[in-house]
């Protein structure tokens, strides 16, 4: 075999592997979400991902980041912030962080902050030290993945002290690929 039939031969071995690999991790998502619409609750779940051979963990957090960042960067351009005033995480809690350039009338010394959090959905809070314990401006209320275009409309509400909802239960534990499904929903992703 001559040196340049050997490169392309693993060029599409190499290629071929990727598609495959891709692929496998499609179905897995795919399962993962057929299994998290059907199943009653976490137990349940993770029995029925078992069966399958799947381990949620190892799936579920490289899902959920993935949207959370596209639909955090689709956040950030609604609400008119730059990349590097964002930031978001997915460990024992999914959160993400959008700074803003806005003040309120209550503590006009402090710049406020959009935060997300995956058991109290989005809220605006006003920038405090990390000592400080957090001063939450507005809760918004409804869906824990709302579009873009309504966060938007949120943040300029709660700068302005319109429509604030400063009391906010915490909402039942959504499963991440649920979350994730949601994003991507939302996200058109």
């Amino acid at each position: 075999m001559t040196p340049s039939r050997h490169t392309n031969t693993r060029s599409h071995f190499d290629e071929a592997r990727l598609r495959a690999e891709e692929e496998r991790t499609d179905q897995q998502q795919r399962a993962v979400r057929t299994v998290a619409g059907q199943a009653r609750d976490r137990t349940e779940f993770t029995a029925l991902l078992s069966m399958l051979g799947l381990n949620d963990t190892a799936i579920r957090p490289v899902t959920l980041s993935r949207r959370l960042a596209v639909y955090i960067h689709q956040v950030a351009a609604a609400v008119g912030v730059p990349a590097e005033a964002t930031g978001y995480e997915v460990s024992d809690t999914a959160t993400a962080y959008l700074g803003l350039d806005l003040r309120c009338s209550t503590r006009p010394a402090h710049d406020l902050m959009l935060v997300w959090d995956e058991r109290l959905g989005w809220f605006v809070g006003v920038e405090t030290t990390p000592a400080e314990a957090p001063a939450i401006v507005a809760y918004l209320d409804g869906d824990i993945v709302p579009p873009p275009a309504e966060i938007a409309r949120f943040v300029i509400d709660a700068a302005a002290g319109r429509g604030v909802t400063r009391i906010r239960p915490v909402l039942p534990l959504t499963e991440r690929a649920v979350l994730a499904e949601k994003m991507a929903v939302v996200c058109q992703a």
